[in-house]
């Protein structure tokens, strides 16, 4: 009879774990994800084998447990005092510039494997995407309500806003061969639907 397979219990993350957890992402981005091996992440990060071990099982709870930490540092980015206020031009300013900061150092191509070849890791992204354009949704409702934004649809804005983050931010191949990084397409599509929105 064959030994019965024993499911290891995991370490949960350490402050020290989420800090090399961050600095493997920007080691990440030239990388082809799918073939990196658990073994070559160690090395990347300088950790030894059995202390990747001791918190992961596969490069796929690697990588999931990375994009978290992203999602939730953007979020503690987004829920301070700074994005509140009363003119919805500013709070929507000061949101787009938070979220520019939040992507700062990820990669085009890194997105764009994450969506082809690990579906899991970025329904992660996508549920952010969703959670985010609520509170866009609320943003541009008020600011119309108030006339601070010219009035347009809103479903409309949302769903472009939606496949931005879903089809354009992944699109390496048109974006990268030009020269342009992540936080430049979307400086440049964030300042667009401002002054879009902006009453003149």
């Amino acid at each position: 009879m064959g030994r019965k397979s024993i499911k290891r219990i995991r370490k949960p993350l350490t402050k020290k774990a989420q800090a090399w957890l961050r600095e493997l992402v920007t080691l990440l981005q030239n990388k082809e994800l799918d073939k990196l091996t658990l073994d070559e992440m160690a090395e990347l990060i300088g950790k030894s084998k059995s202390t990747i071990y001791s918190y992961f099982s596969t490069k796929e709870e690697i990588y999931q447990a990375a994009i978290q930490l992203i999602l939730d540092d953007m979020l503690d980015l987004l829920s301070t005092e700074a994005t509140s206020g009363e003119n919805m031009e500013d709070v929507l300013q000061v949101m787009l510039i938070k979220i520019s900061e939040g992507i700062e150092g990820i990669s085009i191509s890194f997105l764009e494997q994450l969506q082809v070849h690990f579906p899991e890791v970025w329904m992660l992204i996508e549920q952010f995407t969703d959670q985010l354009l609520q509170t866009i949704e609320m943003i541009y409702r008020q600011g119309m309500d108030q006339g601070d934004f010219k009035s347009y649809n809103l479903q409309l804005i949302l769903a472009l806003d939606k496949h931005f983050v879903m089809s354009i931010m992944t699109d390496a191949s048109r974006f990268s061969s030009e020269g342009m990084t992540l936080q430049d397409l979307v400086n440049e599509y964030l300042s667009l639907r401002l002054n879009a929105l902006r009453v003149k």
